[in-house]
């Protein structure tokens, strides 16, 4: 299989023109204002650019889309902002595609049309067939240029979803508008999660009857038995550095606890013995500290500790706190909380504080820059992805989608 994620597919993304005002904030993303900034594209070319750029662009939050049957002229004229201040417009986006020798390109221009000046210039080319690349590049490039932030929706997600009695792993862009299944394996698949270089993922299966954790190449399609054997194996996370797997075992008389596997050498090291349950390990961006879940204490609440099992320590008191995800920025970890029957998706400091919700949900999942969180509400056929940003207040319905554990590609290349 060809690598089927961002990326190696691309011929070419390139800058043609940019203006040294890449550091400069127009937007500020804390702002607690719902307040949208007036947004034109003005695109001609390959509809599927167009298509999905609208979408990112919207689910970002920040930007409100003009409709294009306000537009008083069809081209831009070089220096002339004046017809697009009349429709209110304080960003203008204008884009040209076509399809030559088997390749799109769109060049690209962004405006600031209240102050009359470009901020970017870029020239992307992926392989026909390819287009919402370019769609996603370009609406992750206009959002970095407009608040100084890393985009979003040019990494995928890997998630499991449904398929009759079946869970099968699949792949997704952020947005929802394109997903590829990747294992068709008639079992049940739980916890996907991406290697730091996004070549690989490690995942569980329950195939060969026990759950075991595998590994699997996206470019070459390829997978093998990582962890099997005695006792069940769940809950895998890449640190970031791509040397360790920190995994959930039940290897030692049923009880289930967290391991170490060293990928270079193959060694697993146990970090917890404690009577009860360990799992759902989730990385600190520096490697140092591992977030996971224990009922050590009763009913299942958020620990830390050291990479070597050292210096335990409990961070949340609700009635009872699962799905633990630490932010790229390493801030604060982001976890589902039980309460009077709902999950609600908090965060709180590596610390212990400032515990607080965010918004109703469960299975929450960081985006790579750290800005915005993706996570499940509902239940069967009424059960959705949704994306919000990480000050909460409100979501978004990305798909409706009867999915578990989401993982995102770049969470690591913060």
């Amino acid at each position: 299989m060809r690598r089927i994620v961002k990326w190696v597919c691309m011929v070419a993304i390139m800058l043609v023109v940019c203006p040294p005002l890449r550091a400069m904030v127009y937007i500020d993303i804390n702002a607690p204002s719902g307040t949208r900034v007036p947004l034109a594209l003005l695109y001609h070319g390959p509809p599927k650019v167009e298509e999905v750029a609208k979408r990112d662009l919207t689910l970002y939050g920040l930007f409100r889309l003009i409709n294009p049957q306000a537009f008083l002229v069809k081209r831009f004229e070089e220096g002339k902002f004046a017809d697009w201040r009349t429709i209110g417009a304080e960003i203008l986006v204008v884009a040209d595609g076509a399809i030559e020798g088997g390749e799109v390109q769109v060049v690209a221009r962004v405006f600031d049309v209240v102050e009359g000046k470009e901020v970017l210039a870029k020239k992307y080319t992926v392989k026909a067939g390819w287009e919402r690349l370019i769609g996603h590049a370009l609406a992750d490039d206009v959002f970095e240029a407009f608040t100084g932030e890393q985009g979003i929706f040019s990494h995928p997600l890997t998630l499991v979803v449904r398929k009759g009695k079946a869970k099968e792993v699949m792949l997704m862009d952020p947005d929802g508008l394109w997903q590829k299944q990747i294992t068709h394996d008639g079992s049940i698949a739980m916890s996907p999660s991406w290697s730091p270089d996004g070549k690989k993922l490690v995942y569980v299966s329950f195939k060969r009857g026990d759950a075991d954790i595998y590994l699997y190449d996206i470019e070459s399609g390829k997978e093998r038995l990582l962890v099997g054997g005695k006792g069940a194996q769940s809950a895998p996370a890449w640190s970031p550095d791509g040397r360790y797997i920190a995994y959930s075992s039940t290897i030692h008389g049923g009880n289930s606890e967290i391991f170490l596997l060293d990928m270079l050498t193959g060694k697993k090291k146990r970090l917890t013995y404690y009577y009860g349950i360990d799992t759902s390990p989730t990385w600190s961006p520096d490697g140092d500290w591992i977030a996971f879940v224990s009922d050590r204490s009763g009913a299942p609440h958020i620990f830390v500790m050291r990479k070597d099992g050292s210096q335990v320590r409990r961070l949340t008191y609700g009635d009872y706190d699962v799905y633990p995800a630490w932010s790229p920025r390493g801030d604060v970890i982001a976890y589902a909380s039980l309460e009077k029957g709902r999950y609600y998706i908090r965060t709180v400091t590596p610390e212990g504080k400032n515990d607080h919700i965010l918004v109703e949900g469960e299975a929450p999942c960081w985006a790579p820059n750290g800005r915005y969180l993706i996570f499940y509400r509902g239940l069967g056929s009424g059960r959705g992805l949704f994306l919000t940003s990480a000050q909460g207040g409100g979501s978004v319905l990305i798909k409706q989608l009867d999915g578990e554990r989401v993982d995102w590609e770049g969470k690591f290349q913060h």
